[in-house]
């Protein structure tokens, strides 16, 4: 599947995509000082062989083509059609905490691409992946950061999230306190703004 906007589209994963985002984690991971920068220290180190095995398998799995997609690979629409990152989704409870399974559906965006970043990209791949979602009857979209993301705190202005839940000192971020932030997409002011 594809979904085109003016200069970026968005897409499903392809083998292609593996290697790329191998080297996202391993070589230019300057993006993960933002999202989510705790889970650098949290987390197992990442094994390239055995995330290119599994998505290698994943790849191979026949899937309805008309199923909801929880994400999507981000690309540069020109000549180059460059892949820069992605948009994806998951779940969190109603004490906004993060759960496998069906809960509140949370959205997310990556631009690893550093060259990508301040072109308006993340703007409009957010707008194409929530209007996806709200046309396949998605009623309410939330989204995480923390209060030292300023850039994405921006976006997500721009685009019509609303704070509803502050969790304050919620994570250390380079020997800072700051808190964890959830809002939630005022849906009439996203469609007013299209």
């Amino acid at each position: 599947m594809k979904i085109k906007g003016q200069r970026v589209f968005l897409r499903d994963f392809i083998h292609e995509d593996i290697e790329d985002m191998i080297e996202w984690q391993t070589i230019e991971t300057e993006w993960c000082q933002w999202d989510a920068p705790w889970e650098m220290e949290e987390e197992e180190p990442f094994n390239a062989d055995a995330y290119r095995a599994r998505m290698t398998e994943s790849l191979s799995r026949e899937r309805d083509p008309d199923r909801l997609r929880y994400g999507f690979q981000l690309c540069v629409d020109d000549e180059t059609k460059k892949h820069i990152g992605w948009v994806n989704a998951y779940f969190i409870d109603e004490n906004y905490r993060y759960i496998k399974g069906k809960g509140n559906l949370t959205i997310g965006n990556d631009i690893p691409d550093m060259a990508s970043r301040r072109k308006g990209y993340a703007t409009e791949a957010w707008r194409l992946y929530i209007r996806y979602l709200l046309d396949h009857g998605i009623k309410e979209i939330y989204t995480q950061t923390w209060s030292g993301n300023v850039r994405v705190l921006g976006l997500m202005n721009k685009i019509g999230f609303i704070e509803c839940y502050r969790e304050k000192d919620f994570r250390t971020v380079r020997g800072q306190l700051f808190d964890g932030l959830t809002l939630k997409l005022n849906v009439d002011s996203f469609i007013m703004n299209q």
